[in-house]
Formats: structure tokens, sequence, C-alpha cells
């Protein structure tokens, strides 16, 4: 997957099982399923090709590298998720940015990614996910415009936005 090279995309974040066949339904290229918010889904090497096989989900995403080196031995994306909590998140992060193999990072939440996207791509060239709090469409118009790959959002009402 290459998403850099591919127009701007809104990725569903299902977060309930339940949401999973509705995003499915709609005409979407990716669909983001966080493992780590489905309650009964564990995040060992058996979920993880659950997810590729059973739900055919597109990408993994973790904050740490054994879940990211897991779902990359399944044969999935992978997502690296960065938590902007405060200066020393931020600081470590952007020490340990190259150590990452995922094929993309996510900034989160919202405002602090759009904050600071740029101090990001002077660390490591690669897509960009903005995530969190990305709940109106001034938000996700401010990402487009900035550089970011994509955005990921549990807000149905964007998911079909154009």
């Amino acid at each position: 997957m290459n998403i850099s090279n591919e127009p701007f995309h809104i990725i569903p974040s299902v977060r309930e099982l339940k949401n999973l066949s509705y995003a499915l339904s709609l005409d979407l290229k990716y669909i983001y399923l966080s493992d780590v918010h489905i309650a009964g889904l564990n995040t060992d090497s058996v979920g993880i090709k659950l997810l590729k096989q059973l739900f055919k989900v597109d990408i993994v995403i973790g904050r740490g590298f054994s879940k990211i080196n897991m779902a990359k031995s399944a044969g999935l994306n992978t997502i690296q998720r960065i938590i902007l909590e405060d200066t020393i998140a931020l600081d470590t992060s952007l020490k340990l940015l190259n150590q990452s193999k995922s094929d993309m990072i996510e900034l989160r939440p919202g405002l602090y990614g759009l904050k600071f996207l740029e101090e990001y791509k002077k660390e490591r060239n690669t897509p960009y996910i903005l995530s969190g709090f990305v709940d109106s469409k001034a938000i996700l118009q401010e990402a487009k415009k900035l550089g970011f790959s994509a955005i990921t959002t549990s807000s149905k009402d964007l998911w079909n936005f154009k």
C-alpha cells in the first residue's frame, strides 16, 4: 500500500464490530479497525491473523514495535501511533521515529498533530495520518491542506465526505 501516491483518504475508525458491516458496505478503499478497542479480540498473532483473514482488515496500528512486527509478518500494512500528550512525548517520539519500520505514522490528538506535522516530516519522510478528535469538516480540510495523507475518524458523517 502506498497511500502517499494516492488522493487524500478518510479512513473509518471502527471501534465496534457492529459498525464493521456498515463500513464494509461503503465504497471505501481502506478501513481501519483498531483492535485495541474491540472487546474480546487479542492483540497476539492469532488475533492479527483473524483481522486479516476473516474481517479483511487492511491496516494494523500500534504504539509498540512488537505489534507492528507481528502485523508485518502476517502481511498487513502498519501504522506507528504517536500520542502527543506532552513535550516529553514529542521529544522522545521525534528521537525514536526512524527506528519504526511502519508504513505510515499516526499523530494524535488531531490538534497537536496539525501543530507538529512539519517537525515530524523533517525527521522522516513517510505518509502521515491525523487521528483523535477529528470530528469536523474544518479539521479534515486543514489536515488535507497541511499535507496529511489521510485522517481517521469515528464520526460516521465524515466517512463519505468528498
